[in-house]
């Protein structure tokens, strides 16, 4: 493992502590992707995985809700949310962009993410609206609601 795998591996580890010993990650993550055998979404019998993001010992990343600045300078949903740091794939753990973001998606896939949580205790639906990926030791994503159904 080469350096930067080992300050990844530092920040994955880190990164488990705000849930596991003050308990304030409330929220779980996953990323759901559908996949229908017909051309378009819905032909046929959907098949559904949903992957948890987590980050050391199966803790959850932070999510941050946008402050009124930001959704005002980037017109944004006063619901949307910001998920991350997210750890990037290092040699035992991480997360990868494709699996963020669902570019590793087939023609007529769907993808969306689903949260758990307080204000949502059902699950909640949102959509990619951009992130960061250029950094070195973590990911940053900003999601936007579809629904309130899981």
């Amino acid at each position: 493992m080469g350096f930067r795998d080992n300050l990844r591996k530092v920040a994955f580890t880190l990164r488990r502590l705000p849930g596991e010993k003050f308990e304030i990650r409330p929220y779980r993550i996953f990323v759901v992707r559908e996949t229908h055998p017909g051309k378009h979404p819905g032909d046929g019998p959907v098949t559904t995985v949903e992957t948890e993001i987590t980050e050391a010992n199966g803790q959850p990343p932070k999510v941050r809700y946008m402050s009124e600045e930001e959704r005002a300078l980037g017109q944004l949903h006063s619901s949307t949310l910001e998920l991350g740091p997210i750890t990037p794939p290092f040699p035992g753990g991480g997360t990868s962009w494709d699996t963020l973001t669902g570019k590793s998606l087939a023609k007529g896939d769907t993808f969306y993410y689903k949260l758990i949580g307080p204000e949502y205790p059902n699950g909640a639906r949102f959509r990619f609206i951009g992130g960061k990926s250029d950094r070195t030791f973590s990911y940053r994503i900003r999601v936007s609601p579809v629904s309130e159904k899981s």
